[in-house]
């Protein structure tokens, strides 16, 4: 099963497509908009994008550079749904903006599910190789790491938690001691995050001496290298 996020305006398209999708087995979070798209995108990680290339609010075409940009997305497959007045310079525009593919409105269900499975059974290979996938609750405070449940202590969670608010991006020591622990500037110990990080790699890593989810870099700090996804679109409140 995969998570597919579809953008798109128009109200019967947007049903449409999901009831195909879902009738696949997938998931769907649907929008009408890119500023749904990036407000989505702060709960879950979709396994591909489809993605009209005219929104209200801000044209496919800059989302789509603007998804491209930010490390964690450049490989998730983004797959445009284009007018059927298209010229092909819309769609060499499309595939030039970081677009993997384009399907012209109106198309046949069976190719749109063609297209859709073609692109993930490249994502299914590289879940198989490459990045853990960590999924969090934060209402129960159940830990999956493909599909394996991690029991943490509450600190341990709620460091996870933070970091896996933007995965694939450093956060200092200080940062985090912070955010997680609400020490002001200046105060705290590297020890304390330290102590820590390397008793989430006890627990989450196949090999803690070789550490493939959390990464720290001398100066730079930690990072958690995963696909992530936050179930529930909640705001969970770090309490020490």
């Amino acid at each position: 099963m995969y998570t597919i996020l579809v953008a798109d305006d128009e109200p019967v398209m947007l049903s449409m497509v999901e009831k195909l999708l879902r009738k696949e087995g997938h998931d769907v979070i649907k929008t009408s908009s890119a500023r749904g798209v990036l407000n989505a995108l702060e709960v879950r990680t979709p396994d591909l994008f489809l993605l009209d290339i005219n929104l209200p609010d801000q044209n496919g075409l800059m989302l789509c550079r603007e998804l491209r940009n930010q490390p964690q997305l450049s490989d998730i497959p983004i797959v445009f749904l284009t007018g059927a007045g298209s010229s092909p310079d819309d769609v060499a525009d499309a595939l030039n903006a970081g677009g993997d593919d384009y399907i012209h409105k109106p198309f046949a269900a069976r190719e749109l599910t063609a297209r859709i499975r073609a692109h993930l059974r490249r994502v299914g290979v590289r879940r198989e190789v490459g990045i853990p996938n960590i999924r969090l609750n934060p209402v129960t405070s159940k830990v999956l790491v493909d599909g394996r449940q991690v029991d943490l202590t509450r600190v341990e969670f709620n460091l996870l938690y933070f970091m896996c608010k933007t995965p694939n991006e450093w956060q200092t020591t200080r940062n985090l001691l912070a955010e997680v622990w609400s020490y002001p500037g200046n105060v705290g110990d590297a020890a304390l995050v330290r102590n820590h990080v390397r008793n989430l790699r006890r627990k989450l890593e196949l090999d803690p001496t070789r550490p493939a989810v959390i990464l720290s870099r001398h100066r730079r700090g930690y990072m958690v290298r995963a696909r992530v996804d936050i179930e529930g679109n909640l705001e969970y409140k770090i309490e020490v």
